[in-house]
């Protein structure tokens, strides 16, 4: 009896574990789904991904302050963690950007509302801010791509800015910022019955990522070593604008998705009155169905499925 009871015993602790094994697995699922917008980050000279680790590594040494243009706020980072897990080449798979956004207090602009008099704050401490709002950035340097959440408490266009200011500042001249447009409204453009304005601020792409003519007009744009190139074109609905395949129209709307954004003018069917479209209202919208293991990795293995 007594053999048998511990036999029991020991089988029922191995399906214990078991199941503890069982649930450790399913805790590193998360089956919560997530948004995100996506950025291009590109660099003009020097396209690797040691030289985006490495801007990285100057920006969160240096920390520059950036002012946003609208709202009174400013930027500026929280931490950067690389991660441990090393590509081909030696490079982090990913890196982690905590970013700021807040409200410079002057001392001297204090006022009290009851008294109705001006205050002023003596010996404050200039290291405080107020009204606090935080996101995470999470960048893959092999494909120079930055993920944040569409939901997230700093507005898209203030993070691209910040972007922008930060990363040129730690090496003047040398980086564009964009967000990746929804190819679907791209789609809209290039398949519309007529296309009547198209205006175009786009930066070159990077090699190896365009062929035919669109490949030869931007290997030109890398050429002439302007950092953006602005390109307007005006046709009618009577003589609208070439789009043929492999044609102008078609480049700078295709090199746009990820190298700028364009505006148009379209009549998306013959009988139908003429629409604006302005690429720069469509950010693409990356669906993530579940966390797997932590957000990091989930975001590093779900961009590199997706961009090479």
């Amino acid at each position: 009896m007594l053999i048998l009871y511990l036999y029991r015993c020991s089988q029922n602790k191995s399906l214990y574990l078991q199941k503890i094994d069982n649930l450790n697995i399913m805790d590193r699922v998360l089956n919560r789904q997530t948004t995100w917008y996506l950025i291009n980050i590109k660099a003009r000279r020097e396209q690797t991904a040691e030289h985006y680790v490495q801007v990285f590594r100057s920006l969160y040494e240096q920390d520059p302050l950036v002012g946003f243009p609208r709202g009174g706020k400013s930027g500026s980072l929280k931490y950067v963690t690389f991660s441990n897990l090393l590509d081909e080449n030696g490079n982090p798979n990913w890196i982690q950007i905590g970013l700021l956004s807040y409200t410079i207090i002057d001392p001297e602009a204090f006022y009290n509302k009851r008294i109705r008099e001006d205050v002023t704050m003596d010996d404050w401490n200039e290291d405080i801010v107020a009204n606090k709002k935080e996101t995470d950035l999470y960048f893959i340097p092999s494909v120079h791509t930055l993920a944040v959440k569409c939901n997230s408490d700093i507005s898209l266009k203030n993070i691209v800015f910040y972007l922008s200011e930060a990363l040129n500042r730690v090496e003047p001249d040398t980086f564009d910022v964009d967000v990746i447009i929804e190819r679907d409204i791209l789609e809209r453009i290039l398949n519309a019955h007529a296309v009547t304005h198209l205006y175009a601020n786009i930066s070159y792409s990077n090699p190896g990522h365009t062929r035919g003519f669109e490949a030869a007009f931007d290997r030109k744009l890398r050429e002439m070593g302007a950092r953006r190139i602005e390109f307007t074109a005006t046709g009618s609905k009577e003589h609208p604008l070439n789009s043929e395949d492999d044609g102008m129209l078609q480049s700078l709307v295709n090199l746009s998705e990820e190298n700028g954004y364009v505006q148009a003018t379209i009549q998306s069917t013959e009988n139908a009155k003429l629409e604006k479209i302005d690429s720069s209202e469509h950010p693409r919208k990356l669906v993530v169905p579940q966390i797997v293991n932590d957000v990091c990795s989930t975001i590093y293995n779900t961009i590199r499925s997706i961009i090479h």
